[in-house]
């Protein structure tokens, strides 16, 4: 089912600031289309996956009559009514230089209920701040609404709730559920009554835990000091915090309305106010046979079992407490789901195959006390020309190495990793069948690996896993899966506390109650990897060496009932775990709502993590206790900010709060002291500090993350400004390989040269921590591990029409031209698609102009984004006469009077007049200025003209496909568009089987893939082994 996609603008909150004006003591923004459309961001999509808001947006545009829109359609009916803000490079700098000063003043008045006013092109209209997802929270994005949309969209998706005081950080993070991207699911009668239930979450006390936690300095600021402590605490736990349970017979329902069959057990799932996991489990089976008929909702209300689908906790419906001061009940809340056309929406599901396999990542291999010898012995090859599995010997990079040499020069794997390929994709891949056709092909004629499709994805593979290796993600025995806990406990919290009266359901419902789940086990239904009695549980952000988590492996099918091998042994992407274990609280303050758990099973990792542990001997399920592990890192609660949900100042601070998140600083900032806290070659002073700093770090992320829903942000100058450690030079290199992503200014060197630099100024023979020298080890394993060189063979080896000395002639040679002309335009058309899709390049004279305002002292004078808007309302022909002038008249070399008399002369408007001392100022380069500005306008104009997808002298099949492409649906890629017409024309020209031979005539076999891929089995000789 693909999804809908709508065409929301992106502008740079940068942007439009600059176009703003002080009237009245504030700041206003009145743009015009031109100005407007220069704000939008360059890098930016302008595309977004649909979602509920967007659906509630268009009931309110085209009315309740508004039944969807055909999937794979690209919307355009939103592109004037709502759109995104990019807030980055503002709210994240200090206030305290005048400029960043100046520039959040002025973001702010954006969010003034007087709103900015902006012309997408249908007129202007008035825009107000309005909601964000947690995605765009962490991007630093907002949406803004067009004024005559806002009251009507708000009433719809806060349910007609009346909501005043309230922890604002909450209210924007659960509005914001309507943002996130999902599938709509119509026509499955969710909101029957009684069909979804809410109950409470269990709770229990874990006594008398060792944590190390942070106390805060007891101020009632957003902004709080906090110190370190340890100490024994008792924790409470909210049990099944995030997860429900969806029945076997509406889960169908679900699935097959969502793919078209039944495939899949888990589904994390959105409703207004609702969000979390539903695992599937015949409740209505368990149920009966435990006697109990009827469930009891949050409300005290009864609901027989034979009509309840779905069982929400609590903790799922976010809206709870807001319903109940509305004056609301359960079923006033489905009477406005029913009013407003809410839906269900699904926003991801379980995995179709356990995996066999998982990636550490430089965060866990940093904390990991692992020996030089199990991460890689010395006595290795740099890199393989033979196979690492001939050594007997396990290291925990070897599964790495040993996929990077099978991709190099494993003939045998390179084989078959396409023959088996295809069997392992899923419907959530949205597969498209060009597997099986590389797989029958490659089995027909095995001389077809040498193609270049077989081998660039080869090469793919292997470099892709190289680069991985460098920046810490090691291939190692695991897999992935969603955490939950003790779904049978949570069966056992449905039934009531008095047994069954019969004989036969008191029997059962004794076992249920009298089963528990072994507190230091998990269960990881149908695990596919090879695993000893332990496994180890790690989560993403992983910072400090107490949030490893070991656990003995339960194996359901050795139970005396095998009860939840029964109910629940068809969850194969869930890791359950038991409540009381505090695993969650261990892994990061992780919850049960859709979190990601990677369990490992590698033997020498699962070595070195127990080494944290306390045993005196290992025993199966009753050893690894949270006694035995070291102390637990405690996140406490802040006491929230209540403000008033009608308060725009009030707004605005939390949505800044969030905006200015350094989750990223943070864990650079713990990685720098942990692999000195973790490295047995530090010094011991030294590395105690480190220790107990990166524990306080680990403690603050967990702040930082959740200040988002409580409003309270750790102060962290402490650590960021004033405690500071040197740069690790895997920080180093894993920020180049970032960079790469991004543009270079025209003054640095390249990439490549950046990274050439960085190699040679380590002296890698005194790097002796594990993780500073993956980027070396990753470079010798590339380096030194031969590659099999792909030659691709003649005609007359893989096809049976070539083995005639005269096929080529027996061909059409005015078809043939034809074909020619045809792939000719084929391969131009792509070229301007995506010469027309690279961005215009960002204003990369900018910095330059930065950097001399800095020189000069001018930074807080004059504002670059200003000057950037003040010169983009030149048009363009203007522009391009300004920088002819300037070369012509040689501008670099004029006497001040002349500099100030050429101003006049081409920029005689009041507003350069502002700015005349400044461009007439040549000290320290400034004559660049005036040039650099110039030059990049120059630059936008040129690329904006370059992006004309039709051009007169256009041939006929050329703007054919050109015209495919401009009609695509949002989901279908510009290569399929415009190879689907090509195909259309090429099948006009000579049959499509005939037209392999002429696709390979002309040498242009590597278009076969694309073109006429059904039709290349036909075509191939057929190789028989002897």
């Amino acid at each position: 089912m693909p999804l809908v996609k709508y065409r929301i603008y992106e502008l740079s909150a940068r942007a439009v600031i600059s176009y703003g004006r002080q009237q009245d003591g504030a700041y206003t923004f009145h743009l015009s289309a031109a100005e407007t459309e220069k704000c939008k961001s360059l890098s930016a999509p302008h595309e977004q996956d649909d979602n509920a808001l967007f659906y509630q947006i268009m009931c309110v545009l085209r009315g309740d009559a508004f039944t969807g829109t055909p999937s794979g359609h690209l919307v355009t009916d939103l592109s004037d009514i709502i759109f995104y803000m990019d807030f980055s490079g503002i709210f994240d700098r200090s206030g305290a230089r005048k400029k960043h000063l100046i520039r959040q003043e002025k973001a702010k008045a954006l969010f003034r209920p007087e709103g900015v006013d902006l012309d997408f092109g249908s007129g202007p209209h008035r825009y107000l701040a309005f909601e964000r997802s947690g995605s765009m929270s962490r991007q630093a994005r907002l949406s803004f609404i067009r004024e005559d949309f806002y009251d009507a969209v708000r009433h719809r998706i806060m349910m007609d709730m009346t909501i005043g005081d309230c922890q604002l950080s909450k209210l924007y993070a659960y509005n914001g559920l309507m943002l996130s991207s999902g599938i709509r699911i119509d026509g499955i009668g969710i909101d029957r009554p009684h069909r979804v239930v809410v109950i409470d979450n269990p709770t229990r006390t874990e006594r008398n835990v060792s944590v190390i936690t942070v106390e805060d300095d007891g101020t009632q600021s957003s902004t709080r000091k906090y110190h370190r402590v340890e100490k024994k605490e008792d924790i409470e736990i909210t049990c099944f915090d995030g997860e429900g349970l969806i029945s076997k017979e509406y889960a169908r329902v679900v699935d097959e309305k969502l793919c078209g069959k039944k495939v899949h057990t888990s589904f994390q799932i959105r409703m207004p106010y609702v969000k979390g996991m539903l695992h599937e489990v015949d409740f209505k089976d368990f149920l009966t046979l435990c006697g109990t008929d009827t469930i009891t909702d949050l409300w005290g209300m009864e609901h027989s079992v034979r009509d309840v689908d779905v069982i929400l906790t609590k903790s799922m419906f976010k809206g709870y407490g807001w319903l109940n001061g509305s004056g609301m009940s359960w079923e006033d809340y489905w009477a406005v789901f029913r009013k407003y056309r809410h839906a269900l929406y699904i926003t991801n599901v379980s995995k179709e195959k356990p995996e066999q396999t998982t990636e550490l990542n430089y965060q866990f291999l940093t904390t990991v006390s692992i020996q030089g010898d199990e991460f890689r012995p010395a006595d290795l090859p740099d890199g393989w020309d033979h196979s690492p599995e001939t050594d007997e010997r396990n290291w925990l990079t070897k599964q790495t190495e040993l996929a990077y040499y099978n991709f190099c020069a494993d003939e045998s794997f390179r084989q078959n990793y396409f023959l088996e390929k295809f069997e392992r994709v899923s419907w959530w891949e949205r597969h498209q069948g060009k597997d099986q056709i590389l797989a029958a092909v490659l089995k027909k004629n095995p001389s077809f690996i040498n193609e270049p499709v077989y081998a660039k994805r080869l090469e793919d593979e292997a470099d892709k896993i190289v680069e991985q290796y460098a920046v810490g993600r090691l291939i190692v025995a695991g897999d992935n899966r969603y955490l939950s806990g003790d779904l049978l406990d949570f069966l056992a919290f449905l039934l009531p506390t008095v047994p069954p009266r019969k004989r036969r359901q008191r029997m059962f419902y004794s076992t249920v109650m009298t089963d528990h789940f072994p507190e230091s086990s998990f269960y990881a239904p149908q695990a596919a990897y090879a695993h000893d009695d332990a496994c180890t549980l790690l989560r993403n952000p992983h910072i400090a060496r107490n949030e490893e988590l070991q656990l003995s492996f339960y194996d359901a099918k050795e139970e005396r009932k095998q009860m939840r091998h029964y109910y629940f042994g068809h969850l194969t992407d869930v890791v359950m775990v038991d409540s009381n274990m505090l695993a969650a609280e261990r892994l990061g303050g992780a919850d049960y709502d859709g979190d990601m758990i990677k369990t490992i099973s590698d033997p020498i990792l699962n070595a070195c993590v127990r080494r944290n542990y306390n045993l005196y001997r290992y025993e199966k399920h009753k050893s690894l206790t949270n006694t035995e592990n070291i102390p637990l890192l405690m996140i406490p609660t802040a006491q929230p900010q209540i403000r008033s949900a009608d308060d725009w100042e009030a707004r605005f601070e939390t949505v800044r709060s969030t905006f200015s998140s350094r989750v990223g600083q943070i864990c650079n900032a713990a990685l720098d002291r942990s692999i000195i806290a973790y490295n047995e070659n530090s010094d011991a002073e030294e590395r105690e500090r480190c220790r107990e700093e990166t524990e306080t770090l680990a403690i603050l992320t967990g702040l930082e993350i959740d200040s988002a829903k409580s409003g309270i942000r750790p102060d962290l100058d402490e650590y960021l400004t004033h405690k500071t450690v040197k740069r690790s030079d895997f920080l180093k290199y894993k920020t180049l390989v970032e960079e790469m992503e991004t543009r270079r200014a025209w003054y640095e060197p390249t990439h490549a040269a950046k990274v050439k630099a960085f190699f040679k100024k380590v002296d890698w023979s005194k790097v002796d921590s594990n993780v500073e020298r993956l980027p070396y080890l990753a470079q010798q394993l590339k380096k030194n591990t031969p590659r099999i060189k792909a030659n691709p063979a003649k005609d007359e080896d893989l096809f049976f029409f070539a083995r005639q000395p005269d096929w080529k002639e027996q061909l059409n040679s005015d078809k043939l031209a034809a074909v020619d002309a045809l792939l000719r335009d084929h391969d131009a058309c792509l070229s301007r698609i995506r010469a027309c899709h690279v961005p215009v390049k960002e204003k990369k004279r900018k910095s330059d102009v930065e950097r001399i305002l800095y020189a000069r002292g001018q930074e807080d004078a004059y504002d670059p984004d200003e000057l950037y808007a003040l010169f983009g309302s030149l048009p363009p022909e203007r522009v391009s006469a300004l920088l002819h002038a300037m070369r012509e008249q040689a501008w670099h070399l004029m006497d001040g009077d002349a500099r100030e008399r050429f101003l006049r002369e081409w920029l005689p408007e009041p507003e350069f007049e502002d700015i005349y001392d400044l461009l007439t100022d040549f000290r320290l380069g400034g004559y660049r200025i005036l040039g650099d500005i110039v030059c990049d306008m120059e630059d936008e104009n040129t690329g904006r003209e370059k992006k004309q997808l039709f051009r007169e002298s256009d041939s006929e099949s050329f703007s054919a496909m050109m015209r495919a492409f401009a009609d695509k649906p949002a989901s279908r890629s510009y290569r399929d568009a415009v190879t689907a017409k090509c195909r259309e024309l090429l099948t006009a020209i000579v049959r499509p089987a005939l037209a392999v031979r002429y696709v390979v005539a002309l040498g242009r076999r590597d278009l076969l893939w694309a073109l006429l891929p059904e039709y290349i089995e036909k075509n191939v000789l057929e190789v028989r082994d002897d």
